[in-house]
């Protein structure tokens, strides 16, 4: 039987940078991941805000190897359906220069990096390893078992992502509500040397991301592509209970998407290198689970992290930034030599002083608001309908844009309730 201070559950960004936190501070920290390396069971590779790598690491775009893939300045939010597109298009110049915005990332790239510096730091990495339970004694989490091996601890960091098996069976969390979980599924697809700039207009580092609603038509979620350095990854998150009455499979839907007008014309003539599927957890601020108790610390993906604004898609740098706070509540308690519950609490005050609950808070509302069906069925129609009668010039007479718009929602929703629905997106409802 092992001892360490601290052992951490998953070597995904909340677990790395929760050991390196902690083993900076000279803690002995036991880094556990069931992968054979850190990234080669992550499905999240898709934007990574760069506020909380960049005051852990600045300049980490320029070390060698870089961990990410291009700074994104473009950003593309497009409503679909199945043969028209409506897209806000905004660019901003300063997103692609230091210190940046979002840079596109692959997590089989960025993973490895990062548990690369906690390594550096003074934890332990043993990869290959399945975690069976947790062990515990007179109430407290003390340690870990993963078959016949018993390793003890002082903290045990839970950071293993949305299938969160430990953080659910070995502590007083729910389990995961089909109404709020989604599920998600994303390709990387190569291109030709030089065809991701040809074909999106790209300079130096520069990338472009495309946020998208409306298709597959009746089915909770959206749609994503982003650019790489050679490659593309485009994907859909969509809501497992919706997908079950759609009677369709995720794989389908996929294919489907990828043959979208707006779509097939930026992945055509591509090269599929990855395929891969996990769940999301999108129950936001009401349905956060316990995030520590006696022996244990709950952090990252497992915790319910995951912001949608319709705009945004984030998740890793919330990764990052719990993580780097439980490292922090777990150095406190360990000195203190209170791992108890109470030793533990000043993770949640941490985390309240930052940006990860108060955006929670801030948007409590928001997973009720995209289980509007009219999002994904009505709206899209609407919008795409106006604007389609807008362009058309046949010479039969174009009524006024008052009457366009009237009859665009007409039989598909009412003013009043548009404006209802509004209302609860900007939440003055």
């Amino acid at each position: 039987m092992e001892r360490f201070d601290v052992v951490v559950v998953g070597a995904g960004l909340a677990g790395c940078a929760a050991a390196y936190t902690a083993a900076r501070e000279g803690l002995q920290v036991l880094l556990a991941e069931r992968g054979s390396q850190p990234g080669t069971k992550t499905v999240s590779g898709g934007l990574l805000y760069t506020h909380v790598l960049g005051r852990m690491f600045p300049k980490f775009w320029e070390e060698d190897p870089c961990p990410v893939e291009r700074a994104i300045d473009r950003n593309v939010l497009s409503v679909l359906t199945p043969t028209r597109a409506v897209s806000l298009d905004y660019f901003d110049s300063e997103f692609s220069r230091p210190p940046f915005n979002a840079f596109s990332v692959l997590r089989s790239r960025l993973d490895p990096w990062l548990a690369a510096k906690a390594e550096a730091a003074g934890a332990v990495p043993v990869y290959g390893i399945k975690i069976d339970t947790l062990v515990s004694e007179h109430g407290r989490v003390v340690g870990i078992r993963a078959g016949n091996d018993e390793i003890r601890a002082e903290v045990v960091l839970l950071a293993e992502g949305s299938n969160a098996i430990l953080s659910r069976g070995g502590t007083p969390n729910p389990k995961p509500d089909p109404k709020v979980v989604g599920v998600g599924v994303k390709q990387v697809i190569g291109l030709p040397p030089g065809e991701v700039e040809r074909r999106f207009q790209l300079r130096g580092i520069a990338g472009t991301q495309y946020t998208t609603l409306g298709f597959p038509p009746g089915v909770e979620g959206g749609g994503f592509l982003y650019t790489n350095r050679e490659t593309l990854s485009v994907g859909l998150i969509l809501g497992m209970e919706s997908l079950v009455r759609a009677k369709t499979s995720m794989f389908e839907v996929l294919e489907e998407y990828k043959q979208h007008p707006l779509i097939s014309r930026l992945v055509e003539g591509g090269t599929l290198l990855e395929y891969s599927g996990c769940f999301v957890e999108e129950g936001g601020w009401d349905r956060l689970p316990s995030l520590f108790g006696d022996g244990y610390l709950v952090t990252g993906a497992a915790a319910g992290f995951f912001l949608n604004t319709g705009f945004t898609l984030r998740g890793m740098d919330f990764a990052l930034e719990s993580g780097r706070l439980a490292g922090e509540a777990a150095v406190r308690a360990v000195r203190a030599k209170d791992p108890t519950r109470a030793g533990l609490a000043s993770y949640r005050a941490a985390l309240e002083a930052s940006f990860v609950l108060k955006e929670l808070r801030t948007y409590r509302g928001y997973p009720e608001v995209f289980h509007n069906p009219r999002l994904y069925g009505a709206y899209p129609e609407i919008i795409t309908a106006m604007m389609h009668h807008a362009f058309l010039t046949d010479g039969s007479g174009r009524p006024h844009l008052r009457k366009l718009l009237t009859e665009s929602h007409r039989g598909r929703a009412s003013m009043v309730r548009i404006a209802r629905d509004l209302l609860k997106i900007t939440g003055t409802l």
